[in-house]
């Protein structure tokens, strides 16, 4: 990590508030089944582990990560994942998520056993992850944040299948 890596990294963290408010849309792509998924709605982040976000489209959907728990309402349908296990697939995406939100990128790869990169474009810092032996399946992370706020702006976790989702936050 280079020293003005280091700067970035420390000025995300810096930057983060407690608790925030956000619309935001999730767009799911699966290039080999040429298949693309997308929803919206809000989310409400509450640090240091509370992240909640309620689907609009398709209504009365939510995920929820509150503490350990991992919560997932589909159609009605609730799942409670197994996510206290950090090294478990859930558990390591919890924690990406939680750790995304707290702005601690370093942490990000640590858990994926990635190589983090950091630079400065158009009113943003952009963190680029790869994971050269990639942990249940995750291959890249791409995490945009608000120079102003340090708010999370998008997000993007790419499989090693190429299948990738992405989180982005007005």
């Amino acid at each position: 990590m280079t020293c003005m890596a280091q700067d970035i990294d420390q000025k995300i963290l810096k930057l983060q508030k407690a608790t925030y408010t956000s619309p935001f849309t999730e767009v799911k792509v699966m290039p080999k089944l040429k298949k693309e998924t997308s929803k919206a709605g809000t989310l409400e982040w509450k640090a240091p582990d509370n992240l909640r976000m309620d689907y609009s489209d398709p209504e009365g959907d939510y995920t929820l990560i509150e503490g350990e728990n991992f919560t997932v309402v589909t159609k009605g349908a609730t799942q409670k994942l197994p996510a206290k296990d950090a090294n478990s697939k859930t558990g390591v995406l919890r924690l990406t998520l939680l750790y995304a939100f707290q702005g601690n990128v370093a942490a990000i790869a640590e858990l994926n056993k990635a190589e983090a990169t950091y630079s400065d474009k158009n009113g943003r810092y952009v963190c680029e992850l790869e994971a050269a032996q990639p942990k249940h399946g995750v291959k890249a992370l791409t995490l945009e944040y608000d120079k102003k706020n340090g708010h999370l702006l998008l997000l993007t976790i790419t499989e090693q299948n190429g299948n990738y989702t992405t989180w982005s936050v007005k």
